[in-house]
């Protein structure tokens, strides 16, 4: 009963926030901007590989006698994911998964084969480089407690992770501010999942930890490769949006809200951390 009531508080907080975020000037104007269908160009530069690192140096042992480039290569090489990860098929599903997303949220998208016609094009036009992708293979701190008979047993352990960090660099063509280019950097970890509980052996007292794991493997990289690249699609017409509200703005009132756009569910809410991290050049 108390579970369920602390569930029904907190859907009440969440349909709060939204019925508050839609009296807010930041909702109408991204619901303006949606509905308005932007004719906006977009021209993706592919990055041309994907830098990979293995962040478990204690597998390796002594490597005083090495060099920095002979250490990397064997990290890489003791690797359990990244020696085998195809930078093509990763760059390929990356974009891919971007272009189909870009043109569902209604823009149009070029390659870099267009760019002579691309620079004079009259609507708005932004070129989107992936300036860099990187893929760290590294370990995730797992933890679990639970209380039995007034004492507190825990459980930890490293699992296996993947880091995907991005560096994204977004220019208007022709702006009208003086700032046309953006930088921007986002970064998501992907771990092996635990399912695990304590047990207790009532004739003994003894307690356990009983616990299965889904490993990550290739084929979970690549699809997490494929999510990421249209979530990153989501997070630059997030930005044009955002940009938007901001240019049209009522004087004199402060913005309280960074606004997100989920096509799928075709909503638009506040977010702290569904969006790209802004960098100063």
């Amino acid at each position: 009963m108390i579970q369920a009531f602390k569930y029904f508080h907190a859907a009440l907080l969440v349909l709060g926030l939204v019925f508050l975020s839609s009296c807010y000037p930041e909702w109408k104007l991204g619901k303006t901007f949606i509905e308005s269908k932007p004719d906006i160009s977009v021209m993706i530069l592919p990055a041309d590989y994907v830098f990979k690192n293995n962040q478990k140096r204690d597998e390796i042992g002594d490597t005083s006698g090495l060099t920095n480039f002979e250490k990397d290569s064997l990290l890489l090489s003791k690797s359990l994911f990244l020696k085998d990860l195809s930078d093509s098929v990763f760059l390929e599903t990356f974009i891919n998964s971007m272009i189909s997303e870009f043109e569902k949220l209604g823009l149009k998208i070029y390659m870099d084969n267009a760019s002579d016609s691309f620079l004079f094009f009259k609507s708005p036009s932004y070129i989107l480089n992936i300036a860099q992708l990187q893929l760290e293979e590294g370990y995730n701190d797992f933890k679990d407690s639970d209380d039995f008979s007034g004492n507190t047993y825990y459980k930890a352990f490293q699992t296996n992770a993947v880091t995907f960090n991005s560096w994204l660099e977004l220019t208007q063509l022709n702006p009208k501010k003086k700032e046309g280019r953006k930088l921007f950097f986002v970064s998501e970890t992907i771990a092996d999942i635990v399912d695990g509980y304590f047990t207790e052996n009532l004739l003994t007292g003894e307690i356990k930890y009983k616990y299965q794991i889904m490993e990550i493997d290739l084929d979970i990289i690549y699809h997490y490769c494929k999510v990421l690249g249209a979530r990153y699609a989501g997070y630059t017409f997030d930005y044009l949006m955002n940009d938007y509200i901001m240019t049209n703005f009522p004087a004199g009132k402060k913005r309280n809200f960074y606004m997100h756009y989920n096509r799928a569910n075709n909503t638009l809410d506040p977010t702290w951390e569904e969006r790209f991290e802004l960098m100063e050049k």
